[in-house]
């Protein structure tokens, strides 16, 4: 859903990409025993920024293990205010 909504409002596209920066003081990743006996890996929170080629930045914060709710903030680049 994340992805669907920087495509639709951010101008991100494969084309426009310039940069992926990865957050790997907040990103985590776990490796357990699923149901069918054997180890997985995933991330239960990641966190990455897109720079695009026509300089807009626009990042992603996602804790899978962090309740059930959800919801998307927009801030402002420059003073960091919350916008909506």
């Amino acid at each position: 859903h994340e992805l669907a909504l920087l495509v639709s409002f951010y101008d991100v596209s494969v084309d426009n990409i310039e940069s992926v920066t990865a957050d790997k003081e907040f990103s985590s990743m776990q490796t357990l025993v699923g149901p069918s006996g054997k180890d997985f890996t995933d991330f239960d929170r990641i966190k990455f920024s897109i720079k695009t080629k026509t300089g807009k930045t626009v990042s992603v914060a996602a804790d899978r293990c962090g309740g059930t709710d959800s919801y998307a903030t927009v801030d402002d680049g420059t003073t960091g205010s919350e916008l909506f």
